[in-house]
């Protein structure tokens, strides 16, 4: 049996409220995936999601050695975690750590004011290789799917009838406009 590392220690969680927004942030060093300790909390995941059409997704993912509690997970399309756009994210990272890359990671997690899931998820990281670091920035919108509008209450965007409402963000400011 192998004995893999537990890295669990080298992340750190912080919530943080700000002009009326919730921030919550999880950032580390990525341990290397089939070398570290993976911890997935099903009993966490299921307080987080249960019954909502999301996922609980995690912040640092768990082949990285994040842990797997509710510090660490956020409700999020589960599209996105699942088959897209983050876990492409996730995946490329996996392949450049096993390639011997480094990659220190921050991810947060942006809340309006008094609502339960985020709407988007701002991901900054660095890639250190042979000493020279390079730094990266993307920003993801939390869009529902149509099984959590369903599961949450949440109405359609566009009303039988109407046209669409466009909701300009600026992703920069992590604000409507």
């Amino acid at each position: 049996m192998t004995n893999l590392n537990d890295v669990r220690g080298n992340y750190e969680f912080k919530v943080d409220v700000h002009e009326g927004k919730t921030y919550k942030t999880a950032w580390g060093w990525l341990g290397l995936p089939g070398q570290v300790q993976e911890y997935r909390s099903q009993s966490a995941q299921r307080g987080v999601a249960g019954c909502t059409g999301d996922d609980a997704g995690h912040l640092i993912g768990n082949r990285f050695g994040a842990p797997g509690g509710t510090a660490n997970l956020g409700l999020q399309n589960w599209k996105q975690n699942r088959y897209g756009t983050y876990k492409n994210l996730e995946d490329d990272w996996e392949v450049k750590r096993r390639a011997g890359i480094d990659i220190w990671v921050q991810v947060t997690d942006i809340f309006r004011g008094g609502e339960a899931r985020p709407f988007m998820r701002q991901v900054v990281w660095k890639e250190r290789v042979n000493g020279s670091d390079t730094n990266h920035e993307l920003v993801f919108a939390n869009a529902h799917t149509p099984e959590s509008r369903d599961k949450q209450n949440i109405p359609p965007t566009i009303l039988e009838g109407e046209g669409g409402k466009l909701i300009p963000v600026d992703f920069r400011l992590r604000r409507r406009l």
